[in-house]
């Protein structure tokens, strides 16, 4: 999951465009804002437990498996200091994971068909950013570690995140590049019908196939306390990020 994933836009970084002297000031530090972040990626899979008659579990390792999260969430933030920013988040995740089983032989004239995987649950997390500045540019580093409470009893998903950006700001708004280090940790549990054998146990242990993806973003002042946050992934993960904010103070 994950998931997710929020911190890392880096709050609205619009709100670094108040300079003295080389040094950040943030004009208005706590901030509110909804969020909906999807992301798409290969998982490679840690370990896999299938009792499938007449099949050799070692040569499940390699299975093709694809994850899809779409997450909607609120978060608040505060900066306690001008190169420190804390926030928390809470929201809804649905999430679909399909393994590829289709070219398994089990010794019968039939095929299996993919183990697919439907979920949604409560997230929630906590994260930081550091954050350094000058007249025109920003570099910041986020850390977000976010948890799920599933529909389903026997499954989980958690997710650290470290996000370094570079960027430039300008008078009402800032653009920036960067990459998301990802660990996701999902398991599940249950049992899935096979044609002719019935209802066969499984349990699934998913790590992401590749950490790292670049980023680029934006975010822009929509006048007043309002900020407006984009932001996309690509590589072998793909990702998109649109944050509506509202600065109080």
């Amino acid at each position: 999951m994950s998931l997710a994933m929020v911190g890392v836009v880096l709050l609205g970084t619009a709100d670094l465009g108040a300079q003295s002297a080389g040094k950040i000031e943030i004009p208005n530090k706590l901030g509110l804002g909804l969020t909906v972040y999807n992301q798409t990626q290969p998982y490679e899979i840690a370990s896999l437990e299938v009792q499938l008659p007449g099949v050799d579990p070692s040569t499940l390792e390699n299975l093709g498996v694809d994850n899809e999260t779409t997450s909607y969430h609120l978060r608040v933030d505060y900066w306690l200091l001008p190169f420190l920013n804390v926030f928390g988040l809470i929201g809804q995740i649905d999430g679909s994971t399909d393994v590829d089983l289709q070219g398994i032989d089990i010794g019968l004239p039939i095929g299996l068909n993919n183990l697919t995987i439907d979920y949604n649950g409560t997230v929630y997390g906590a994260g930081a950013v550091l954050a350094v500045g000058g007249a025109h540019w920003f570099g910041a580093v986020a850390y977000d570690y976010t948890k799920t409470d599933l529909d389903v009893a026997t499954s989980s998903v958690q997710a650290s995140i470290v996000t370094p950006k570079v960027g430039y700001h300008f008078k009402g708004g800032a653009v920036w590049v960067g990459a998301m280090y990802q660990d996701t940790q999902e398991t599940h549990e249950g049992t899935f019908e096979v044609p002719y054998l019935g209802p066969i146990p499984f349990k699934v242990e998913l790590n992401d196939q590749e950490p790292w993806n670049y980023l680029i973003g934006g975010t822009a002042s929509l006048g007043g306390h309002w900020v407006l946050i984009l932001q996309g992934g690509f590589g072998t993960r793909d990702a998109a990020l649109v944050s509506l904010e509202y600065r109080l103070f």
